[in-house]
């Protein structure tokens, strides 16, 4: 897949994800945000698979980073709901497409799609954002 340039810092910067490995691809030919994480065995649950609470996360951050590009990352957002759906076991890498689907002044929604490398989908969510003003 290739992706976009992208203007802009994604959010991505903070420890949690730095822990986690989750790194920003870039915008792909169809406008979704795209974010990837490598397998590690300290994220992984006993089968060798990763733990649903990652693939969740990747899930969560994913949306929070198309809602903060939607307004050129000049404000927050904050998760209200997330509802996720897992669809298979997610092994070797990760990777999250995501796009706002609504966009008001206070509230967002967004939808995220995981596949590992070999294209499998791994899990979906919807989400639901509380824009973050600057004050």
């Amino acid at each position: 897949m290739t992706y976009k340039n992208y203007i802009g810092d994604p959010s991505l910067d903070r420890p949690f994800y730095r822990l986690l490995g989750i790194k920003f691809l870039g915008l792909s030919d169809d406008s979704y945000y795209c974010l990837e994480i490598p397998s590690n065995p300290d994220l992984e649950n006993s089968r060798g698979e990763f733990h649903g609470g990652v693939i969740a996360t990747l899930l969560d951050a994913s949306i929070g980073v198309a809602v903060r590009g939607a307004f050129n990352n000049e404000v927050g957002a904050t998760t209200v709901s997330l509802s996720v759906n897992y669809l298979s076991a997610g092994k070797v890498k990760l990777f999250a497409k995501s796009k706002v689907m609504h966009l008001g002044k206070s509230l967002a929604s967004g939808e995220s799609l995981i596949t590992d490398d070999s294209g499998i989908i791994v899990a979906q969510a919807i989400a639901t954002m509380k824009i973050l003003h600057p004050k």
